[in-house]
């Protein structure tokens, strides 16, 4: 029996692994499964690594399920680890950033907005899109701190709700807001000229995985007033509203006119639709520009990026990427230097 349950786990581990590059192209609102194996993916993958060590050990020929299920998987390997060389470019054409502020709140509350438009200007970003701006702030606000980009748009909103923003160098036109049906989450598009190219910029915040409010109930050590399947409920319908906000996204970026540079908090995976739709035959800056090991979130072991940049790359060249090592937020800053070719 014993024998029999390992040889199960052992196939039913590899199915589970060489199944997840799936979670790149089902939409989660036909079936959510593979979007739960894309997030899991990392520990799915330390899994396999267990057994055929285990099976090595043991001189078992099932040791080809997990050599199977980690060699499926080759794209994970390039999305968490980059070795290009950066190319220091103090002139590059756009010095972008995007950046998730947590509504501009360290620990205890103290305001992170002075130190992050410092942290900005010290590494000469001329374009920025932010995501979680307060509710209350406005275009003015901004601007007396961001002093280098004078150039602002916000989405607004009711009060309470997080807004999106961009500051620039450049001057903003064509200004536009999306909205999610029955979701505060939004996307905010703006235009601007770099060496008489217009580019049109993308600024997304796709729905929440809201995994501060239902952790408590994966997590026996915090309190807890829900339950398991209330949880990984809430985080599955999620998963089907950012299915939902990228398809529309998506429509949109196909009728630009002009060459896009689109960034955000995703608060998905690499291994997920709504990067693989957003992304399309965009190129992912880490990829082109990454050294090193790749993540934004700050917490759950640094395990995910879930904050991109993407851009045509018919028309710009990543010269380096790099995340910020601040901890004014939750999610790390990603700065890349760009060229227009």
């Amino acid at each position: 029996m014993r024998k029999l349950f390992a040889k199960t786990a052992y196939v039913g581990l590899m199915l589970l692994t060489s199944l997840s590059f799936l979670a790149l192209y089902v939409p989660p609102q036909t079936l959510v499964f593979f979007q739960w194996l894309g997030v899991c993916l990392p520990f799915l993958l330390f899994f396999n690594v267990i057994f055929l060590i285990i099976a090595l050990y043991k001189r078992s020929w099932y040791s080809i399920c997990p050599l199977v299920a980690i060699s499926a998987n080759f794209q994970y390997f390039p999305q968490k680890i980059q070795f290009n060389t950066p190319i220091e470019s103090p002139s590059a054409d756009i010095k972008f950033a995007t950046f998730n502020v947590q509504e501009f709140k360290m620990i205890h509350n103290l305001s992170s907005m002075e130190q992050t438009a410092d942290y900005l200007a010290q590494n000469g970003v001329n374009t920025v899109c932010l995501q979680e701006v307060p509710g209350d702030y406005s275009v003015a606000a901004l601007q007396r701190v961001f002093t280098t980009m004078p150039y602002a748009v916000i989405t607004g909103g009711k009060s309470g709700q997080l807004q999106l923003a961009i500051l620039s160098k450049y001057p903003l036109d064509s200004i536009s807001t999306v909205s999610f049906q029955e979701r505060v989450n939004c996307a905010l598009f703006a235009d601007i000229t770099v060496k008489n190219q217009k580019i049109r910029l993308g600024n997304y915040h796709l729905q929440t995985t809201n995994w501060n409010q239902v952790k408590g109930t994966l997590i026996p050590q915090q309190e807890s007033k829900g339950n398991w399947m209330d949880a990984l409920g809430t985080i599955s319908q999620n998963f089907r509203y950012r299915g939902r906000q990228v398809d529309s996204l998506r429509s949109i970026m196909d009728r630009s006119p002009y060459p896009m540079i689109t960034s955000g908090d995703f608060n998905n995976t690499p291994f997920s639709y709504s990067y693989s739709t957003i992304k399309g035959d965009l190129k992912d800056a880490f990829r082109e520009a990454g050294n090193g090991y790749g993540y934004t979130y700050r917490y759950f072991m640094k395990l995910f990026r879930i904050d991109f940049v993407f851009f045509t790359g018919a028309n710009f060249q990543a010269l380096k990427y790099k995340t910020g090592n601040v901890d004014f937020s939750d999610h790390l800053p990603v700065l890349v230097d760009l060229n227009i070719k």
